[in-house]
């Protein structure tokens, strides 16, 4: 009689068992939720929307975007981090280390899990059509000699993507990046129409928020931080190493992560699911048709560039004075 108890709680176990991994390998079972730090048509919300409709296409389960800009992004941020980890919630992580450095929020790379980075949009140096600075390089000589003479946009908050990307690179090439009057404002339009009517030199921003006031023939762009030239219409405007000597990369970056404790098989199969999207025409006419910039990095490589996103900012936070 022993024997048969034990045998069936054997059985019991392993089937027990069976159903669990059945149910694990399974996933999803059931809808997905992809937080987005950031308000409904921004940019961090298209691309989210681009990725949610090919991954439900992909797993046959709806994937819901939802939009937590709270508190600049902080809010969705801690939403996607303190998510269960069971894969069913996911978020979009952008630029994010400077509310640690500002005091706001310690948010690393620590708390998720990533996935994948998926996209980066270079920052450019904007300055109006009819401004005396003709090159980059002149800007940056002028900026070395007198920094405090010029107002410069920030294209949104100072020390977010756009400035941060920028003041790295003016302490690269020497210049005293405490010394500019940066100006912020609430996103990079309200900079750019600025910058337009004659409030201020310069603006830090993407090339493509740029794009309509550059076509109009009311703005024009020195550089682009990137390693390499844009597409078109922006194929004419020079890289940092052209404009400046400096070869730099730097902007806004969107990638997708879970919490911490992420599970390592549900890690592998939305890296390789999100590759095939990625490659897909699809996506990449998508995202291109709408200016976003392409990269990829998997998830161990994902890793490293938010430790190295954490190390930059920290430095470059301090050294333009604005780190609590």
């Amino acid at each position: 009689m022993k024997k048969n108890l034990l045998t069936a709680v054997l059985s019991g176990l392993i089937a027990t068992l069976a159903v669990g991994s059945l149910a694990h390998a399974a996933w999803p079972d059931r809808p997905v939720t992809i937080i987005v730090p950031a308000g409904a048509g921004g940019g961090t919300d298209g691309t989210a929307r681009l990725l949610a409709k090919q991954l439900q296409d992909e797993f046959k389960q709806p994937f819901n975007v939802v939009n937590n800009g709270q508190g600049g992004g902080i809010v969705g941020h801690t939403a996607i981090a303190q998510a269960r980890p069971d894969g069913y919630t996911l978020g979009i992580v952008f630029n994010y280390y400077q509310w640690k450095s500002f005091g706001q929020a310690d948010i690393n790379s620590t708390l998720f899990t990533p996935v994948a980075l998926y996209n980066v949009d270079p920052a450019a140096l904007i300055v109006a059509e009819t401004s005396p600075i003709k090159t980059a390089k002149e800007a940056y000589e002028g900026l070395k000699l007198a920094g405090g003479k010029y107002k410069i946009g920030c294209g949104g908050a100072c020390g977010g993507s756009w400035h941060a990307a920028n003041a790295e690179l003016f302490i690269k090439y020497g210049i005293d990046a405490r010394k500019p009057v940066m100006v912020p404002s609430a996103g990079g339009a309200a900079s750019l129409q600025d910058l337009a009517s004659g409030g201020l030199d310069m603006v830090m921003a993407s090339l493509p928020e740029a794009k309509a006031l550059i076509e109009a023939g009311k703005l024009r762009p020195l550089m682009v931080i990137a390693s390499n030239r844009q597409g078109a219409p922006f194929g004419n405007v020079p890289t940092s190493k052209e404009a400046v000597g400096i070869d730099y990369e730097g902007g806004a970056f969107r990638l997708l992560a879970g919490p911490k404790g992420l599970p390592a098989d549900i890690v592998k199969t939305l890296e390789t699911t999100l590759k095939k999207i990625w490659d897909s025409a699809e996506f990449q006419d998508g995202m291109k048709n709408r200016n976003f910039g392409m990269k990829w990095l998997n998830s161990e490589d994902t890793l490293r560039f938010m430790q190295a996103h954490e190390k930059s900012l920290a430095a470059t936070m301090t050294a333009v004075g604005l780190a609590k």
